[in-house]
């Protein structure tokens, strides 16, 4: 091998040499960013867990914008966000239903206020419309047990024959159907139902049904002795 073609493979040798150590500071970059992206991720995640434990234990204090069953001043309120098409909102009504007719004579009294999850349920924000056209005329409630008692026949129809369900509901609640049709476009009747959203959104509600007492929200419920407990004890405090 003659000398310039021992300086071409030394200048080589160097070459390569020079890569692999650019190589190995790009892998340890790349290393270390991942590192810090992870460690970001996880400690979002550990704010995220002690947002969710405060949001538990807090105390919160709910506007009166909802809709009220039971005694209009009372020592104990179980608010509840609900939608209309939710299948586990509908497996709460008859609990709720209990819950309202064992307190009737008593001093507690249920709010309903909406959060129609809209990205799942296609007709949810209508039927909401659709209670609050109803709550114009005084029959709220009457429309919110129609709703949920007849959920299968209206929540997986195309809207425009969901919306003549409802109509058929004012009906059968001998409503106004001009004025009721009207009110399912009122705009009014619709910032109430996004105050109702905004609200449970900035108190921590994702998903439904949520409920309060008092202003603190519960774990769910699985029965109504379970909520009698929980609603015994505050009254007797």
């Amino acid at each position: 091998m003659t000398k310039r073609e021992l300086k071409a493979l030394r200048r080589l040798e160097k070459l390569d040499q020079q890569k692999q150590e650019k190589s190995k500071i790009t892998i340890k970059w790349i290393i270390l960013g991942l590192g810090a992206l992870l460690f970001v991720a996880f400690f979002g995640f550990l704010i995220f867990l002690a947002k969710q434990n405060t949001l538990k234990n807090e105390t919160i204090t709910l506007s009166d914008k909802g809709w009220v069953r039971g005694a209009t001043a009372a020592a104990v309120t179980l608010t509840e966000f609900g939608d209309f098409e939710c299948p586990a909102c509908k497996t709460y009504y008859p609990m709720i239903q209990g819950l309202s007719d064992t307190y009737k004579d008593r001093s507690f009294r249920l709010m309903i206020k909406h959060f129609p999850l809209t990205s799942a349920h296609k007709n949810a924000f209508g039927a909401a419309m659709a209670a609050e056209a109803a709550g114009a005329q005084g029959k709220f409630f009457e429309m919110h047990d129609i709703l949920y008692e007849k959920q299968d026949e209206w929540a997986q129809l195309p809207a425009v024959e969901a919306r003549d369900k409802f109509i058929l509901y004012a009906k059968e609640l001998m409503l106004d159907l001009g004025k009721f049709e009207k009110d399912l476009e009122n705009k009014d009747l619709e910032g109430k139902i996004r105050t109702n959203q905004d609200e449970g959104i900035n108190n921590g509600v994702s998903g439904t049904p949520t409920f309060f007492l008092n202003g603190k929200i519960l774990q769910n419920p699985r029965s109504v002795d379970e909520f009698k407990k929980i609603i015994d004890e505050e009254l007797n405090k």
